[in-house]
């Protein structure tokens, strides 16, 4: 959200815009040549035609390049222009040879490709005026124009000494003082880049930065070009904000802020200049990007202040813009009151125009009304008004952010099938070969990581490997990079988990504070339980409830856990742990259902059915288990399957009729439903659930009398539990 809020941000007005100083050099004299040979060429192959068009491309965008480098390129084998290449020589020898004069009749004759060679008006020119070249000559001959005589003078003094540096290299005849010569001179020589050039590269790199990040420079190549700009131009204020983008995404604060200072400093006004506009607007938004800044790195009461001094300075100057971007990010960073917020921004957004702020909103009205508790009809009603907004104006980033938007919801309200849709939508929207603009920001990372957690549920370890590999060469920086970091801890915690190793376990769950506080805890919290330490796990979930800022989903987690403390601390039998884990769990319940958390309140009513069962309630028990063993088959993963297959066989046991004949079909049913979790546990690794299983296996098999099957399972449970070396528990669900 951080970066595509900044989108708006630089919207400095034109009138005090500073226009990059173009000068015209030895290299742009020996371009403008280069298009001129090819230009009188008249049998010119296919391929030439194609490879100079890419070459003169290229040539025009770059920095001003030595000859030596010039004539590489027309001499690589990526291009077929060797010809044109040495045709570039010869007519640069014959130029330095005729003196000034031979600039003069270069630039009249390069001025006549443009005209028509006939008479007559229907002829073509040799060059159109209009294409991208013809604008590069046209530009390049009012700059000559406009030169006085003497710096003609020194254009023509700068262009021999130009082509005698590469003479002098050339003469040397020993390898290694060509090199030698070669390092030296490429240490001496600076990069000079012309104004257009510049402006070009920094909107291409700010726009990679912003949409599409593993098409931008890697931070460090970035900030290396960043100063090669600035000793062009000390004055370039855009080159201070691509360095302020560029130290955002490495997260490093000192450079962000010191870049963001030299940015609206070398923008402001100065003193003695007239500004046809209030003098103020450079200063607001320099206070509202100052907020940006400090979001990011989540200063929050810093960041309010800077918004609460933009909101100042926009008032008194009646910019109504400025104003809706401050209001959408105080909603962004407060914590009360969010939803009146959301609507004013949506509204007042939508009534002046300002399309991508009045979408934000929307998908921002969306999530927040699903914590609250509001109908997930009205949430995806909002979701689908801000689908249409996007598409009338193609704003890609937010379309990728509504689908997944999508995706979380739809995880949160327990639907993970459909979670897994609209995350692969919008990965099937960024893909494709004819793709010309694709968004890769952190909402597609998002997308990418939901891929791995559904594989993580079904078992898919190999997978899950290559999408988060996809994921670290795709996303390498800030603030992409903490979603992929936290779902690989989360996944590796998973498998230790279920592999019983819990020292190992835990050393994960401490790493993941530093990503994210909250699971941390919860995931402490589970390791604690299994590891018997119940007094700590304890203190964790309390911690956690004392929060003011947690989900509704997080309480039931929370709700479920301290359950799961009570009944493995207390005696099964101990009536008033199980009334107190009863009370726990119908809170929770009644909080899932008013939140319409419909999987999580099959969880709890999993949850439910076992304390029940360890009450000698047996018969609530299955009826609970009955009731929503589908909803769990249809949302859950496997481990979560493979419990409620065993939840489901010890209820079916307890409920057995005394009738030899009827008792052995039920006992069987429920050996049946082992056999289903057994599968369930092996596809994710889950040993220490799979010994307790077939544990419960055996025992039902030598209950019906079916001593071979008992035997197999019980070989079966001795081999597993000689490799592992933990406790196991009945009584688990």
């Amino acid at each position: 959200m951080l970066f595509t809020m900044s989108t708006d941000l630089m919207n400095i007005d034109g009138n005090i815009k500073r226009v990059q100083k173009e000068t015209l050099t030895p290299y742009k004299i020996a371009t403008v040549i280069l298009i001129q040979e090819y230009c009188i060429e008249t049998t010119k192959a296919i391929a030439e035609r194609r490879d100079f068009c890419l070459a003169a491309l290229k040539l025009i965008q770059s920095p001003d390049m030595e000859l030596d480098a010039l004539m590489n390129i027309l001499y690589s084998p990526e291009y077929d222009l060797q010809r044109f290449g040495h045709q570039l020589g010869v007519q640069l020898i014959v130029l330095k040879g005729k003196g000034i004069d031979g600039l003069l009749d270069l630039f009249e004759s390069v001025g006549n490709l443009m005209k028509s060679s006939l008479d007559h008006s229907l002829s073509l020119p040799t060059l159109s005026k209009n294409s991208v070249l013809g604008l590069y000559i046209r530009r390049i001959i009012i700059f000559f124009e406009k030169l006085p005589f003497d710096q003609v003078v020194a254009l023509y003094e700068s262009l021999k000494k130009y082509l005698d540096r590469r003479a002098n290299i050339s003469e040397e005849s020993d390898i290694s003082t060509i090199s030698k010569s070669e390092d030296l001179y490429s240490n001496e020589i600076k990069t000079t880049w012309g104004g257009r050039q510049a402006e070009l590269l920094v909107a291409q790199q700010a726009h990679a930065l912003q949409t599409d990040e593993h098409k931008a420079m890697s931070p460090a190549e970035l900030q290396v070009l960043v100063q090669e700009l600035l000793s062009c131009s000390p004055y370039y204020a855009e080159a201070h904000y691509l360095s302020y983008l560029n130290c955002l995404r490495v997260n490093e604060y000192c450079g962000a802020i010191d870049s963001l200072y030299h940015c609206f400093d070398r923008l402001a006004p100065l003193e003695n200049r007239s500004v046809p506009e209030d003098r103020s607007r450079i200063f607001r938004y320099a206070a509202l990007n100052l907020a940006v800044l400090h979001a990011q790195f989540n200063h929050k009461e810093v960041a309010q202040a800077a918004l609460k001094e933009a909101v100042m300075m926009a008032q008194e100057a009646g910019d109504n813009v400025c104003l809706q971007l401050a209001h959408a990010w105080m909603y962004h960073l407060t914590t009360k009151r969010k939803g009146p917020l959301i609507e004013r921004s949506v509204g007042k957004a939508s009534m002046l125009g300002i399309t991508h702020t009045t979408g934000l909103g929307l998908i921002a009205y969306a999530h927040n009304s699903a914590l609250e508790a509001k109908n997930p009809s009205i949430v995806f009603e909002t979701l689908m008004k801000s689908d249409v907004l996007n598409c009338q104006h193609s704003m890609i980033d937010l379309m990728s952010m509504t689908y997944v938007e999508k995706s979380a919801l739809w995880a949160y309200y327990g639907k993970t099938e459909m979670s897994s849709v609209c995350a692969q939508l919008l990965l099937l929207h960024n893909a494709g070969d004819k793709k010309q603009h694709m968004f890769n920001g952190p909402s597609t990372c998002q997308a990418v990581v939901n891929v791995a957690n559904m594989l993580i549920e079904v078992g898919e370890y190999s997978l899950v490997d290559v999408v988060l590999s996809h994921a670290k060469d795709r996303f390498p920086n800030e603030p992409c990079n903490k979603i992929w970091m936290l779902s690989e801890q989360l996944y590796v915690f998973t498998q230790l988990m279920r592999q019983e190793k819990w020292g190992e376990a835990e050393a994960i769950a401490s790493n993941i504070s530093s990503l994210d506080p909250l699971e941390c805890k919860f995931r402490l919290a589970e390791v604690l339980l299994e590891k018997g330490d119940y007094p700590k796990a304890l203190e964790y979930i309390d911690i956690i409830e004392k929060d003011d800022q947690i989900t509704a989903r997080d309480k039931i987690r929370a709700m479920i856990l301290s359950s799961q403390i009570i009944c493995a601390s207390v005696p099964l039998e101990h009536e008033i742990a199980g009334a107190n884990s009863l009370v726990l769990l119908n809170t929770a319940l009644e909080l899932a259902v008013k939140n319409h958390l419909s999987y999580h309140a099959a969880l709890i009513k999993m949850h439910l059915a076992n304390v029940q069962l360890t009450m000698n309630m047996s018969t609530l028990a299955l009826n609970l288990v009955e009731e929503v063993i589908t909803q769990i088959l249809a949302h859950g993963g496997y481990f979560e399957q493979g419990r409620a297959f065993v939840l489901y066989a010890k209820c079916l046991s307890a409920n057995a009729p005394t009738c030899e004949k009827a008792k052995k079909g039920v006992i069987l049913k429920a050996i049946k439903a082992l056999s289903k979790a057994k599968n369930c546990f092996t596809k994710v690794e889950a040993y220490g659930r799979l010994r307790t299983t077939l544990c419960l296996e055996s025992l039902l098999y030598h209950e019906i009398d079916l001593k071979t099957e008992r035997n197999q399972s019980a070989f079966e449970f001795c081999q597993l539990n000689q490799q592992l070396s933990t406790k196991y528990n009945l009584s688990l669900y």
